[in-house]
């Protein structure tokens, strides 16, 4: 996650990654190629429905079908404990993967404010 541009922050806490594997519930999940992570997803079931909240592709593996197979098995998980939306912001170069699996955009705005 930290070699991808833009992607990680440095304002993130020291913990958020296991912060964030911890409430994932077992909706995290890891591709490895040659010994080494290549893919990673995690999302968070919260009942009514789900927020995929990091997913990311190492881009020397993209378009190797890595990232369909990680998120068809979150989608499977989900589906199983009875979650029927998963939402997820979307990075602009990313949105045509997601619309070709079906994801389309919801009747609302996704808003956000940086808390000092």
């Amino acid at each position: 996650m930290k070699s991808e541009p833009r992607f990680w922050q440095d304002d993130w806490r020291s913990d958020v990654i296991e912060r964030g594997l911890k409430a994932s519930d077992g909706l995290a999940l890891v591709a490895e190629e040659n010994s080494k992570i290549v893919g990673f997803i995690c999302a968070h079931d919260f009942g009514f429905r789900a927020y995929l909240s990091e997913f990311i592709i190492h881009k020397n593996t993209r378009g190797k079908g890595i990232g369909k197979k990680l998120l068809k098995e979150v989608e499977k998980e989900l589906h199983k404990r009875g979650c029927r939306i998963l939402i997820s912001d979307v990075w602009h170069n990313a949105e045509s993967f997601y619309r070709n699996l079906g994801y389309e955009q919801p009747d609302v705005i996704l808003l956000r404010k940086k808390i000092f």
